[in-house]
């Protein structure tokens, strides 16, 4: 496709790696084909460079390099200041962790912040798709103006005075045209602040979904496959008893955000906390066609980073706590439960009694799945991990005795 150069979007890529500036250039190129002209900087130096040329529509940085001391919100920083002059818009796609890095993102201006680590590709395509309309929709404004102002001149045969005077008013009405669309754009990235603080206590699926208006706030049930997951510390309430009120609260901060971190990781939505005990769904509100997938390796992934901190829970709180999870697949109705003032989404039915027993029987340290998820696992999951028939169990509500399996890595 022929494209005129005013038309192509520029972008430049700061990145240190060549294997991430490779991905991003391959779902750029994926996704807007000739449509945009990359330019590649590894070393920050250079990258200020080029930003201070003010010839790029977007720039798409790392804020962590191996040639700079700085952190990464000095970095950050500094990026903005580059930016700002020529009002540049700043995608962040960086492997700094840290709540308040996303935070401090935002609040300095930034258009988007991702963390590469466990991607979704389609939250990212999404995202840059909304990001190089507003951007194009610029650009197109621009070139067109410019056109009508040479048809016009061409036209009418203007002498210089007067192409002058016409001028003048053009760049007054377009100043008009981007002012209006940088109204557009500061509400779009107050709407990124609050997703992001929001997204602190809400399951950032869901937040997204919310401010795209794809998951209503109504009160409707639908029956929807799920899979869900259950997590509970095994022996807790004898183990708090001897434990320090501050300690219980230390120790229970510490374990969920562990856990939660490992959760949203794989796309789970996480239900509710109850006392020590953790529910989970995956493939709810937003369907996923790998949610049983995610679940297991989520369940999986939960018990070696409980392994991970217990000797740290050892040697500060004087116990080594356990942990026991049940999973299982199938359908339950899903929707908003409870009153205007207070809604919480959630699943009800026969899955979600059957992942609370599992849990409940499940042995320390160890993940008990029922057979509604092993069954529809894809092939290469039967050599993935080490599964183990157990004893069939009695479910309540349910009639028969059912199968269930316990979970190890191998």
């Amino acid at each position: 496709m022929d494209l005129e150069k005013e038309e192509i979007v520029r972008v430049l890529v700061l990145e240190p790696q060549k294997k991430s500036y490779d991905t991003i250039s391959q779902l750029l190129t994926e996704w807007f084909g000739d449509y945009i002209e990359l330019t590649w900087r590894s070393v920050f130096e250079n990258g200020a460079e080029e930003i201070k040329k003010a010839q790029y529509d977007l720039l798409i940085t790392e804020i962590q390099f191996p040639e700079l001391e700085d952190s990464p919100e000095s970095i950050l920083e500094s990026i903005m200041d580059l930016a700002g002059p020529s009002e540049l818009p700043v995608v962040v796609f960086t492997k700094a962790e840290g709540k308040q890095l996303p935070i401090h993102a935002f609040q300095l201006g930034i258009n988007e912040y991702f963390g590469k680590r466990r991607l979704k590709k389609n939250v990212l395509e999404h995202r840059f798709r909304n990001l190089f309309r507003e951007i194009y929709r610029k650009k197109v404004v621009s070139i067109q103006m410019d056109d009508s102002l040479k048809r016009f001149q061409d036209l009418y045969g203007m002498n210089q005075s007067e192409i002058q005077d016409l001028n003048t008013m053009v760049k007054k009405f377009k100043k008009e045209l981007e002012k209006e669309y940088e109204e557009k754009l500061n509400l779009e990235t107050e709407k990124k602040k609050m997703q992001n603080v929001f997204g602190m206590y809400v399951d950032p699926i869901i937040v997204e979904s919310l401010m795209n208006n794809t998951l209503s706030l109504d009160q409707k049930g639908k029956e929807q496959e799920v899979s869900v997951l259950f997590s509970d510390i095994r022996g807790y309430t004898t183990l708090s008893e001897k434990m320090k009120p501050e300690q219980v609260i230390s120790f229970l901060n510490e374990y969920f955000t562990a856990m939660t971190e490992v959760i949203l990781g794989y796309g789970g939505m996480i239900d509710k906390y109850i006392g020590d005990s953790i529910m989970c769904l995956f493939g709810a509100p937003v369907f996923q066609e790998d949610h049983r997938q995610n679940a297991l390796d989520c369940a999986v992934e939960m018990v070696q980073v409980f392994e991970l901190w217990q000797p740290k829970w050892q040697q500060i709180y004087g116990f080594t706590p356990q942990i026991g999870i049940g999973l299982a697949s199938g359908k339950a109705i899903v929707g908003n439960v409870g009153s205007f003032q207070k809604l919480s989404y959630t699943a009800v039915g026969d899955t979600v009694n059957m992942a609370s027993r599992l849990e409940s029987i499940a042995k320390p340290m160890e993940v008990y799945m029922s057979e509604g998820l092993y069954n529809f696992l894809p092939e290469e999951y039967a050599n993935k991990y080490k599964y183990e028939e157990l004893e069939p169990v009695k479910i309540k509500g349910k009639e028969g005795l059912h199968r269930i399996l316990s979970v190890k890595p191998i």
